[in-house]
């Protein structure tokens, strides 16, 4: 899930998008799952859409032939055929990718699922190997991460009910037992690739959520990973707990 995780975002160059037609056209595809060609002009979706794949090298098009024939045929999934072929990281979230919007992933990726229909399955190359990607959902774009300084956490603490707040500390566990603010709950960055799954479980994503670390770095990217993950108000620490030591009665 990256936020993420975006393992293709703007630092490798490109081959090209290959329509289904040159690779799958020889056998016609059930009407019961469409298949939708990459088109650079025909986007779909507008704000973000969840997309799952499987990555493999360009030179097993035969394999992925295959892995594709089991998809559009309902033998297997693209999460179960992605756990096992697929040579991405995402592989063991099922090939899930997570939630993505324009700008996040390179122009042929990109115009390949934002063409691609909700339940819908398409390919395209990268300079990574070729992909079988499969649109979720969409949603509109999330609202941007907002900074709160120490003294308004001090403030919001004081006079909130700690029900109706989300307060996150993505510092490691050594951090948290030199010094903390007790209120708070660890999770730390180093795991955010776990527990992220489940944050929206773990926490109400219609909070304000509040995220901390030691200085206001850590806590940025964890912010963004909250706001992917559909958390709808989300206030990244500035300073962070460096800059909450200044504040009386703020670090137990």
């Amino acid at each position: 899930r990256q936020p993420t995780y975006n393992m293709f975002a703007r630092c490798v160059s490109i081959t090209k998008v290959v329509p289904l037609t040159r690779v799958f056209g020889k056998r016609p595809a059930p009407q019961r799952r469409p298949i939708t060609m990459a088109s650079a002009t025909a986007s779909l979706h507008q704000g973000q859409i969840k997309v799952a794949h499987i990555l493999m090298p360009t030179e097993k098009i035969a394999e992925l032939d295959a892995l594709y024939e089991q998809i559009v045929s309902e033998r297997s999934t693209l999460a179960e055929l992605a756990s096992k072929h697929s040579t991405c990281p995402s592989a063991q979230n099922g090939g899930v990718i997570g939630w993505i919007g324009k700008g996040q992933t390179v122009a042929p990726f990109e115009d390949t699922v934002f063409s691609t229909p909700i339940g819908s399955v398409a390919r395209c190359d990268t300079s990574f190997g070729s992909h079988l990607v499969e649109v979720l959902a969409s949603r509109d774009a999330p609202k941007p991460v907002l900074n709160v300084s120490v003294q308004d956490l001090g403030v919001i603490l004081e006079t909130q009910e700690l029900n109706d707040i989300n307060l996150i500390d993505v510092r490691e566990q050594n951090e948290w037992d030199g010094s903390c603010i007790s209120k708070f709950t660890l999770k730390p960055l180093s795991g955010i690739r776990e527990w992220s799954a489940t944050a929206s479980e773990d926490f109400d994503p219609k909070k304000p959520t509040y995220v901390l670390c030691a200085a206001g770095v850590r806590s940025a990217q964890a912010a963004q990973v909250l706001v992917g993950e559909g958390f709808e108000e989300v206030y990244n620490v500035v300073g962070g707990m460096y800059a909450a030591a200044g504040v009386n009665g703020l670090v137990d």
